[in-house]
């Protein structure tokens, strides 16, 4: 067993979730009501206890609900086909996280032809 790994947490407290993800308590109390397939475990004293999958369920979720507008009805049925709402939420992430290549001189003669109509749009209307 090697000594330099790293230790991995496998249980987060709502308070780390929340903070984690930018939402409230309250609502991830209410989500566990929502969508099944969210079960924290439980203390005794009823402390809830998040896994990993908990978490990747809560960020599915607030993806469809947050970012894409579903409401909750809409959302528990999306979140029956889980592994679609991943692919795409994984795809958007993606998509969002590559640099832009810009062909700056086709944008440099855009600009200009644009200008050049605008200049023309102005002679005929002043």
């Amino acid at each position: 067993m090697p000594f330099n790994k790293p230790i991995e947490k496998r249980y987060f407290t709502i308070t780390e979730v929340s903070e984690q993800l930018g939402l409230n308590a309250s609502q991830l109390r209410y989500w566990e009501k929502e969508f099944t397939p969210l079960k924290p475990r439980t203390n005794a004293r009823g402390k809830r206890f998040y896994t990993a999958s908990d978490v990747q369920i809560i960020q599915q979720i607030a993806w469809l609900v947050k970012e894409q507008r579903y409401t909750i009805d809409g959302a528990r049925r999306a979140m029956k086909k889980r592994s679609e709402v991943a692919a795409a939420m994984a795809s958007e992430q993606a998509a969002a996280q590559e640099p832009v290549q810009l062909d700056k001189t086709a944008l440099l003669q855009r600009l200009h032809a644009v200008r050049a109509h605008l200049v023309e749009w102005e002679k005929r209307l002043g």
